[in-house]
């Protein structure tokens, strides 16, 4: 029995020791909220199982880009999430699907037409994608996400005139997302 217990020691070590060695942690830059009028984001991911990553992340925009003196556009925006990933494989590699808990202050408007509308939503967001190894250390993450809940806005006739043209409360589906994400891993 001693001997058996004895053999069993390294084995055991060296499962300890690839578990070790296995990827934690990650940070995250989203280049496509770059893109998207320059939107400031941030996002940080642990690995609590083999499959299943937690993470929590924000998005941080407070332009408003003006084209003439009468004319301006916005996107502005501040956005928290906590997020859950399942990764078929394993963590940071291959396919992902996952769902985010979100809470967003917004004003946009202008864009499509002069109307604009700012408030408060929360929701839930439900997305999936594929991150692609460069190496030990870097991933690129391509990923989709669309989100729905409910928003108290307040709309108005343009972006600079401030003439109210509705307030309430309503639901909403929205497309959230478009992942080109820098992934850090640690």
């Amino acid at each position: 029995m001693l001997a058996a217990c004895c053999l069993a020691v390294p084995t055991l070590r060296a499962q300890d020791s690839e578990l070790e060695h296995r990827a934690r942690l990650a940070v995250s830059q989203n280049v496509a909220d770059y893109i998207f009028l320059g939107t400031l984001n941030a996002e940080a991911q642990y690995s609590v199982h083999r499959n299943w990553t937690i993470g929590l992340g924000a998005r941080y925009n407070n332009w408003t880009w003006r084209h003439r003196q009468d004319t301006q556009f916005e996107a502005r925006q501040q956005t928290y999430y906590l997020d859950g990933r399942w990764w078929p494989w394993y963590t940071y590699s291959g396919w992902w699907i996952g769902g985010k808990i979100q809470y967003q202050e917004y004003n946009r408007g202008g864009l499509l037409g002069p109307e604009t509308e700012e408030g408060d939503a929360v929701g839930v967001s439900l997305g999936a994608g594929y991150a692609v190894h460069v190496n030990h250390w870097l991933n690129v993450d391509f990923g989709l996400f669309g989100w729905g809940g409910m928003t108290r806005y307040v709309s108005y006739a343009c972006p600079y005139c401030g003439a109210r043209t509705g307030e309430g409360t309503k639901a909403f589906v929205l497309p959230d997302e478009v992942r080109i994400a820098l992934q850090f891993i640690f």
